[in-house]
């Protein structure tokens, strides 16, 4: 699948134009899905006052951390009293993934609606107009036709070009207000995606080049990001998410994605931090890799190159060195890297964590691993 791309929107303050952007797309009914805290601390709620008094705006955030199918079934109540012709997220990439969800989802009843979620067809249409802004460089969310929701512990992807929007609005300056804690997590999301975009099976050349772009931004920025952001390099944390977005769009995550979902659900570990807690360790193994242990369908030579790319953005001296420049750089941005420091410290819960793993995630990456084996590298990270 190649969905369409959304319009770009980019520039310091460029959220001010967010109003008369819906509104030339001919709405005049507004939803604002959008983060708690976020929405306000990031200076987008100012973008409010410059809709047009014939435009009806009503705002909504009643919805957790990591979205869950009773809180969509919240905004689809809200959708359905509303009937807006436009919804708008603004956020990180729950707030996006909640607007791209309410636009598709649309006329659900609640009965049908974990059925829709776990096995419906590709949600490829939509009625409302969708315009995305992101507060955060992670989740690349905004370029991406697909969105995440939690069905308990279980985590569902919904897809289809429904889910990419009529426009996207990157202002860098939107990024800057968050906690070091958040810039870092997020951020490390991002270059988890490029990485695991480079090596995914469902890569091609355009999202490896993509990939690649966007991590030589990324991991330029990311230290002074965490530290100290500023103008310049909150740009590049912005573009490089963004490109990262329209990479991981056409390849999809893999293997350290796969593991992270039940981290998040079972033990309250940010998503971007769940993914990085496996990463340094699914580097190490992927370097070890021979030619048996890849699928089928990958291409040995690709695979090379794609560690050679990984270790020289990574500045390590070759693939064998990606997964300690990696965990080193989590640290330096106040990550904690193992699992121990979240509260998985027994055998049973790390083989838990293996036999909960996604396996649509982990059959896009490109060496094989069991049950057994994910649980081995586990371990490792422990």
């Amino acid at each position: 699948m190649s969905p369409r791309r959304p319009v770009v929107r980019y520039g310091r303050g460029v959220i001010a134009s967010l109003p008369q952007l819906v509104e030339g797309l001919g709405a005049t009914r507004v939803l604002v899905v959008h983060g708690a805290r976020s929405f306000e601390a990031s200076g987008a709620s100012r973008m409010l006052e410059s809709f047009g008094r014939r435009t009806l705006v009503h705002r909504w955030h009643d919805f957790s951390p990591n979205p869950a199918i009773d809180d969509l079934a919240r905004g689809l109540d809200v959708v359905r009293e509303l009937r807006p012709d436009a919804v708008v997220g603004v956020g990180g990439g729950s707030a996006m993934d909640m607007a791209k969800l309410l636009c598709v989802l649309d006329g659900v009843p609640r009965v049908d609606l974990e059925d829709r979620i776990s096995s419906g067809p590709a949600a490829d249409t939509r009625r409302m107009k969708l315009v995305l802004a992101p507060t955060t460089s992670g989740s690349g969310s905004e370029a991406t036709h697909f969105a995440v929701v939690y069905v308990g512990d279980a985590k569902y992807s919904v897809a289809g070009a429904g889910l990419l929007p009529d426009v996207s609005v990157l202002d860098p300056a939107l990024t800057e207000n968050s906690s070091p804690h958040q810039r870092a997590v997020s951020g490390v999301d991002a270059i988890a995606q490029g990485i695991e975009s480079l090596w995914a099976v469902g890569g091609d050349d355009e999202s490896r080049g993509l990939a690649r772009r966007g991590l030589r931004l990324l991991l330029a920025g990311i230290e002074d990001f965490v530290a100290a952001p500023h103008a310049g390099v909150a740009r590049s944390m912005t573009v490089g998410s963004h490109l990262i977005g329209r990479a991981i769009n056409r390849s999809k995550t893999t293997g350290a994605h796969a593991l992270s979902y039940r981290m998040t659900s079972r033990y309250g570990v940010s998503h971007g931090h769940a993914v990085a807690l496996s990463l340094g360790a699914f580097l190490d193994a992927h370097a070890r890799a021979g030619t048996s242990d890849l699928r089928t369908s990958v291409r040995p030579s690709e695979y090379r190159r794609a560690l050679d790319d990984i270790a020289g953005v990574l500045g390590a001296s070759g693939p064998a060195e990606s997964g300690a420049r990696f965990v080193a750089l989590g640290q330096r941005i106040g990550l904690p890297m193992r699992l121990s420091d979240v509260g998985v410290r027994t055998e049973p819960e790390i083989r838990g964590l293996a036999a909960a793993v996604n396996a649509e995630r982990l059959s896009n990456n490109p060496v094989r691993f069991s049950e057994d084996e994910l649980a081995d590298l586990l371990m490792r990270c422990s």
